[in-house]
């Protein structure tokens, strides 16, 4: 008897570069196409919209979804969202970040989908917002955990702080580490050529951070912890790759802190892999953070992790043995462990290699989207 195919839709805000994006249009892509029709909609504005439409058997554009919240905006985003599956004809529906995972859910129970499951990349509250604001949004997501099936975490941590919030419940639930596309990381670049391009003597230390230069990935922090080391450490340069509203105010500190030949803000780039292989040390100053993709990979390919103890973090990189951790937004325990290990070279190769070889088989893509189909699959036989 033939099996029955099932048609899924995925809803993602935006298509910008980011783990939440690379962790949607991993699985759209390599979900079984024997099994599954993949459909996805997201605002088309986005770097990787053209990646979107490539990994999808239809791709739907939403012009009007994006942040922030606007009653008037969000009630017609809904309103396209709930014709779309209506016409369509959903099976399942995923969603994928907080807005198109509040409108996105609420659509799917009004047109009546059988099946909804929602992915937390991360919170939309944090520890560093108003309280008032923290308040509001938890309240936000409380009130729509009636509307999902199921809810995927991409760490433990989360999920029991989504239990204890009441944000969804401890057995409707499940932890999925995000998956890497090895076949994408692994090819071989030139550490050599990347370096010449970039104009660093080869002899030079390099400390590489790679993020949204936003308020929650603080890279500010990382720069002035960088400025504290740098005249014991000469030789040394810092690489941020990304994009966002703090760049120009990042290059006015570079400027202020004299340090504009050893501080590159490299923008959006399409090498990422090769940066982390030019590299010794990766590290992150973000106050809040779900797990941090580009960390996974920097981790992946063996290079030292020096990250904030915050979400899922510490479930992967375990102090002194898989990387080096400090408190969110102390910039004197990240300038110390910057410290360590520019001094102790030894201490890069020993984390780096515990650490890939940790976290080779965890964060493997095809077991992320394997995991996603068997929870499609239990849900699918409870209707």
């Amino acid at each position: 008897m033939e099996q029955k195919k099932y048609k899924v839709l995925h809803l993602i805000t935006r298509l910008i570069v980011g783990g939440a994006q690379d962790n949607t249009l991993i699985t759209v892509r390599a979900l079984d196409r024997s099994r599954y029709t993949v459909h996805l909609a997201a605002n088309p504005d986005g770097d990787w919209c053209e990646r979107a439409i490539e990994c999808a058997d239809a791709f739907f554009p939403l012009r009007q979804l994006r942040n922030p919240i606007n009653p008037l905006r969000d009630f017609c985003t809904l309103a396209q969202m709930v014709m779309l599956m209506k016409r369509q004809n959903y099976d399942i529906v995923h969603t994928h970040s907080s807005k198109a995972g509040l409108l996105g859910c609420w659509a799917a129970k009004i047109a009546r989908v059988p099946v909804v499951v929602h992915t937390i990349h991360g919170f939309p509250f944090h520890d560093f917002m108003p309280a008032w604001k923290r308040h509001f949004f938890i309240a936000l997501e409380r009130g729509n955990r009636a509307t999902r099936d199921f809810v995927i975490t991409l760490s433990e941590r989360d999920r029991a702080e989504a239990a204890r919030l009441d944000v969804s419940k401890w057995d409707k639930s499940k932890t999925i580490y995000s998956g890497i596309d090895y076949s994408v990381l692994e090819a071989q670049g030139s550490t050599k050529d990347v370096k010449q391009s970039l104009g660093i003597p080869g002899d030079w230390q390099v400390i590489c951070m790679v993020a949204r230069l936003d308020y929650l990935k603080a890279p500010q922090l990382l720069l002035e912890a960088f400025a504290r080391i740098s005249v014991k450490h000469p030789h040394t340069i810092l690489l941020l790759a990304g994009d966002g509203d703090l760049r120009p105010a990042l290059e006015r500190q570079a400027q202020q802190l004299r340090l504009n030949d050893r501080i590159r803000l490299l923008g959006t780039r399409n090498d990422i892999p090769d940066l982390l292989r030019a590299a010794d040390i990766f590290a992150i100053s973000s106050l809040s953070e779900a797990m941090g993709r580009a960390m996974i990979e920097a981790t992946l390919l063996g290079r030292a992790v020096i990250a904030p103890a915050t979400g899922g973090i510490p479930e992967i990189i375990k102090e002194m043995e898989t990387g080096l951790l400090f408190t969110p937004g102390n910039i004197d325990e990240l300038a110390d462990r910057l410290d360590y290990l520019l001094t102790n070279r030894s201490e890069q190769i020993r984390l780096g290699e515990n650490a890939r070889n940790a976290n080779r088989q965890i964060f493997d893509a095809s077991t992320m989207v394997q995991q996603i189909e068997a929870v499609y699959s239990e849900l699918l036989a409870l209707n």
